[in-house]
């Protein structure tokens, strides 16, 4: 007889009671997994751990540990005493030592550091003016309450020129406004070498008058001049007889410069001013160098560069000897060689190439080419010294070969022109 749903489930709570625990039937996927063991069991799935796969890169070979204990911090087995611990000191503090520190290279050091230097380098701008130049009075008032400014009249290198009007005199001067860097020391030294220079007192070399320094900006008062060979140029040509002249102050105001060791670097009929009374003054030293140091550099005007300078080779003071050559081309052309070409560089490679220039749009006599065309010697062993043109041009000017021109001639000359 079958025994009712009810008399089941209190035969199975009974079993349940007595301890006895009734396996419960599995499925067929339970039987399907049993079978990959090699026999069919009905009774409780058992349990397996299953072994613990270490991960390996794909290939055949581990990566490699490359790094090693670089960034591992190393330990020490310290066997700490039972009991209480002794309060460290200040020396037992300093004792201890920290592990060495670990390269991730094997052949890198760890680079010293410089010395501390206690005292700090300073550049006192003020001290080294006064010390430079005793015999010009520095101010150190605002130079806006000193001056009244009238118009700009050109630019230098370190700075704008203007002409102002001293408000305690009323003396007219071109004064060059320069804005110092602190932090900038190679052009402090290149504006304490143009104050220098300009306070030499030279007959043909710009004079210094005053000077004025207030925070971060110096004012230089000069000679105001009537104007420059460039201004004349821009309204006509400039003879011969006052091109030798020109030339020959010009020649003076060099050969003091090359006397104390300086170069100009920049010589053009910009940096060429005429006085009221016929004076040639060479101006704008701002990139004059000492020919004690080694030269090299690439500075100037382009058109006005010899040949050593545009290549950077080693150069002296015969590079102010041709850049003089060129400006009396431009006294006559109004125009200095390959003026049309605006490039550069291809300047740079005509200028390099082709033989050396002369005149093109003027006819000056056998003896200024002659002259002109000694400045331009392509070598600089065979170009002339300052000196040497001097005595050349004083006994052509003797012998009648070329006629040179006298100050008070050359201030007529310049108020007809600018009238």
């Amino acid at each position: 007889m079958r025994k009712s749903a009810s008399e089941t489930t209190d035969a199975l709570s009974q079993r349940r009671l007595s301890g006895i625990v009734i396996p419960k039937r599995q499925s067929l996927g339970a039987i399907r997994q049993n079978q990959g063991e090699g026999r069919l069991s009905r009774g409780p799935a058992r349990r397996q751990t299953a072994p613990v796969k270490v991960w390996r890169a794909p290939g055949h070979c581990e990566i490699p540990n490359i790094l090693g204990n670089a960034y591992l911090r190393t330990t020490v087995n310290k066997v700490v005493p039972k009991g209480p611990q002794p309060i460290p000191t200040k020396k037992s503090l300093h004792s201890t030592r920290q592990p060495p520190w670990l390269s991730p290279c094997k052949n890198e050091t760890i680079p010293e550091l410089p010395p501390v230097s206690k005292q700090r380098p300073t550049f006192d701008f003020e001290k080294r003016i006064r010390k430079t130049i005793p015999k010009i009075t520095l101010k150190t008032t605002n130079p806006r309450s000193l001056y009244t400014s009238e118009l700009e009249i050109g630019t230098g290198v370190n700075g704008a020129v203007i002409q102002a009007r001293s408000r305690g005199n009323s003396e007219r001067l071109a004064i060059k406004r320069c804005q110092i860097d602190i932090a900038d020391q190679d052009f402090r030294i290149a504006v304490l070498r143009e104050l220098r220079i300009m306070a030499s007192g030279h007959t043909n070399i710009i004079q210094l008058c005053e000077l004025t320094l207030w925070r971060s900006e110096l004012w230089i008062g000069m000679d105001l001049m009537r104007c420059s060979v460039f201004s004349v140029l821009c309204h006509r040509n400039i003879p011969e007889e006052f091109a030798v002249y020109i030339a020959r102050e010009v020649l003076q105001g060099l050969m003091f410069l090359h006397s104390h060791g300086y170069i100009h670097r920049d010589v053009k009929c910009e940096n060429l001013l005429l006085g009221q009374n016929g004076e040639v003054k060479l101006a704008d030293f701002g990139l004059t160098a000492n020919t004690r140091h080694l030269n090299k550099e690439r500075l100037g005007t382009s058109k006005w560069m010899a040949p050593e300078v545009i290549r950077e080779f080693a150069y002296d003071e015969k590079i102010d000897l041709w850049s003089l050559g060129i400006t009396i081309i431009e006294m006559m052309d109004r125009v200095p060689p390959h003026y049309a070409i605006r490039d550069e560089q291809e300047f740079f490679n005509i200028a390099l190439s082709d033989p050396s220039p002369t005149f093109t749009y003027s006819y000056p006599s056998m003896y200024m080419r002659g002259l002109v065309a000694w400045l331009l010697e392509e070598s600089p062993q065979s170009r002339p010294n300052a000196r040497d043109v001097i005595l050349e041009i004083d006994t052509h000017v003797q012998h009648g070969l070329l006629h040179s021109s006298t100050s008070e001639k050359l201030a007529s000359f310049v108020e007809q022109v600018l009238a």
